[in-house]
């Protein structure tokens, strides 16, 4: 077992997988990364492959609270909070099909705290002038529960529960990086198609170790 850091990202890397200090758990580690696109790793770390993952794992937290924020000054605020959590659940089961390198430095920096907490106070203090008592209100819980993941880790455990066959849905954002980033490095990879096989393999792999 190894523990590598980056300026981006701190990872725990076993035989099986890899888990980052946010709690991001993938079943891909560096050696079956370089399996399935040979030479890849040459051109990016490891670290910022997984860092580009997370990135849009945690989107689905703060594009829907900025997702809110616009509906509430639009809409019923009754009407803007179930939108947001629908919002939130689509994206987050949907997200690989929308990776994309373009799009990547833009989340990156909605994900950011600093980002996050300027829009909040911002939004919340007009929101306060306004009189809207009820968006604030929600609007505080929203930032809390978006901020802490907490949606996230509730998904996450119904996808387990579900026991749904193929790639975990971190492990199928990890899949969408590795493409974009190696075809935008014009190198096709070869064998993605084996990804879902491996990652079948260290889940099973995993849960014999449990039981």
């Amino acid at each position: 077992m190894s523990n590598r850091q980056s300026h981006r990202v701190q990872i725990l890397e076993t035989p099986y997988s890899t888990v980052t200090s946010g709690g991001h758990w993938f079943h891909a580690t560096r050696k079956s990364v370089n399996e399935y696109v040979p030479g890849l790793l040459k051109k990016m770390s490891f670290e910022d492959l997984i860092s580009k993952s997370v990135v849009w794992i945690d989107s689905a937290d703060s594009l829907s609270l900025i997702l809110y924020f616009m509906f509430a000054y639009i809409v019923d605020v009754w009407i803007a909070a179930p939108v947001a959590i629908v919002f939130h659940y689509i994206w987050y089961q949907h997200k690989s099909a929308f990776v994309n390198i373009v799009f990547t430095p833009v989340l990156s920096l909605f994900n950011k705290d600093f980002f996050q907490l300027l829009l909040a106070a911002v939004i919340l203090s007009f929101m306060g002038i306004s009189g809207m008592v009820a968006a604030v209100v929600i609007g505080m819980i929203y930032f809390l529960l978006f901020k802490t993941g907490l949606l996230r880790r509730l998904w996450d455990w119904l996808e387990v529960k579900k026991d749904i066959k193929g790639l975990p849905l971190n492990d199928r954002v990890l899949k969408m990086v590795l493409i974009r980033y190696s075809l935008y490095e014009n190198m096709p990879p070869k064998e993605i198609g084996k990804m879902d096989q491996q990652v079948q393999k260290a889940i099973l792999e995993r849960d014999k170790k449990k039981t």
